[in-house]
């Protein structure tokens, strides 16, 4: 198995985090750290990129639920972008997930469709 590149920008007001290869428990602890890293420099504001990943397991998706609902929890906002692939859709939609968390598209899809940002952006910490 191969591991997991994570790298995070700054979208206008948003932080978009792109997960490429596989996130799975092996990668998981590295993943964290760099999505943690991505948040308190860029905002609360994620969106998840999805397309490059071939692959998540139950720790993988734990990881990203924790962070989509820490975000929301502390004011920001969270949104998972695709194309997924066929193997990560099958996660997504095996755990019900996929009705439950908002799956765009596409990256510009994404960050076209979240709310409009206001204000200072609520709280940079470091814990998901």
């Amino acid at each position: 198995m191969t591991g997991c590149t994570v790298t995070c920008r700054a979208e206008g007001p948003r932080t978009v985090i792109t997960l490429a290869g596989e996130l799975h428990l092996a990668a998981v602890q590295q993943a964290e750290r760099a999505i943690r890293d991505g948040r308190r420099e860029h905002g609360e504001h994620l969106v998840f990129d999805l397309a490059p990943l071939l692959f998540l397991d139950s720790s993988g998706l734990s990881l990203l639920l924790r962070f989509y609902l820490a975000a929301e929890g502390r004011g920001g906002s969270a949104a998972l972008a695709g194309p997924v692939t066929e193997r990560v859709a099958r996660v997504l939609q095996v755990t019900n997930l996929d009705q439950r968390l908002t799956i765009y598209p596409s990256l510009p899809e994404a960050l076209a469709a979240m709310p409009e940002i206001t204000g200072a952006d609520p709280g940079r910490s470091c814990a998901p």
